[in-house]
């Protein structure tokens, strides 16, 4: 049967995944990325590097900072944290606590997440650094551990400060650390509500009511940002992370991270390579107990590719023809390097995967002999 071209048309249209473009995001704001969990890779951009206002996506590494302390047991979920003055005073989105009062710890830190607090972020920063100003030392302590070569923090809440700057790659870096280290206290961050004297908000992050497989993670807005948004999303069992930041209203926030991850989730899928339990090959090895030595990826390699093309990928092993013992576990021996439509998308190192040791004398000097003949045939 003959089908229409302007048939053909409608088709792809109607069966296309939720009806999304394969054509780039273009999104109206002054930076975004759209990074895939488990590789940690960019997979479309604008601004990356640039750094601006980040507001009160600001509180995600005030988040990750206490739970490195917790982790650490330097404190403790009921603690019981003073509300200073300073800290009632605290100007924008409040959990309205009472000056001079106490609060747990976890209750303060809950506040951050879910209706982001000011007045509980300053609490606790107060309550673990000394000041605000001292905890935000260490906040820039972790983000170097995190690589997060492109900000800078001077206070806990976001609130607009002069050189208090974050770019849209490092709050994508920030947010894979916090679900991947962090994994029990990441669930807070898809709560909807949160009640402190008798008074009930609601999490900002208005994608948890719109797309279910959203669970995470951060709204901000100032002045000086604009509204920004850090959302992350599980559908089967693969994982994105999406970050505007700049964007022109709330609804246009939201809109532009969801396509970002519906971009991701429909047209790519990560795929694990290099993961074989009993090696990738096997190599001669001369003068030792053992004449083969297997190789395996010092790794896994965690790669992102068209949806449908995993299979596609070729694997290329760069190795010596043969080695010479003594050979330890976990030796460097070469290289694994993964392309696709011959791109290089991922390179492994290769490892040894056992332990040799010299031979006796008499099998050395075989050995020695054997691979002087080689060596001499293959010139």
């Amino acid at each position: 049967m003959r089908v229409s071209p302007l048939l053909l048309i409608i088709i792809v249209t109607l069966y296309s995944p939720l009806g999304v473009s394969q054509t780039k995001p273009e999104i109206d704001a002054k930076a975004w990325v759209l990074m895939e969990m488990n590789s940690g890779e960019i997979l479309t951009s604008k601004n990356p590097d640039l750094t601006l206002h980040p507001a009160s996506i600001t509180k995600l590494m005030m988040n990750y900072v206490l739970f490195a302390r917790l982790k650490a047991g330097d404190v403790s979920m009921s603690d019981l944290v003073p509300i200073s003055e300073h800290a009632w005073r605290a100007e924008g989105s409040r959990m309205f606590a009472d000056v001079n009062s106490r609060l747990e710890l976890g209750h303060l830190l809950k506040s951050t997440i879910i209706q982001s607090g000011n007045d509980a972020a300053i609490a606790l920063a107060e309550f673990t650094g000394g000041s605000e100003f001292a905890f935000a030392q260490l906040m820039n302590r972790e983000a170097v551990k995190l690589n997060l070569t492109h900000s800078n923090f001077l206070n806990s809440t976001g609130l607009p400060a002069e050189g208090h700057l974050m770019s849209s790659v490092d709050i994508a870096k920030l947010a894979a650390a916090i679900i991947r280290d962090f994994p029990d206290y990441y669930a807070w961050f898809a709560e909807k509500e949160y009640t402190h004297n008798n008074i009930t908000q609601y999490n900002r992050n208005k994608l948890l009511w719109k797309d279910s497989s959203v669970d995470g993670l951060k709204t901000g807005y100032t002045e000086a940002a604009g509204y920004c948004l850090v959302g992350s999303a599980v559908r089967d069992k693969q994982r994105w992370i999406a970050v505007v930041m700049g964007a022109k209203s709330v609804r246009a926030r939201e809109a532009a991270v969801l396509e970002l991850l519906n971009y991701g989730f429909n047209y790519y899928e990560p795929s694990e390579q290099l993961n074989q339990q009993g090696g990738v090959t096997s190599v001669r090895v001369y003068g030792g107990a053992v004449e083969e030595v297997l190789l395996q990826a010092r790794k896994p390699a965690n790669v992102v590719v068209p949806r449908g093309r995993a299979k596609d990928i070729e694997t290329n092993l760069i190795h010596s023809p043969y080695f010479e013992a003594p050979i330890e576990v976990g030796q460097s021996m070469g290289l694994a390097q993964l392309t696709l439509d011959g791109e290089t998308i991922a390179e492994v190192p290769l490892v040894a995967m056992s332990e040799i040791n010299s031979a006796g004398w008499w099998k050395r000097i075989v050995d020695s002999i054997k691979l002087r003949a080689k060596q001499f045939w293959e010139e």
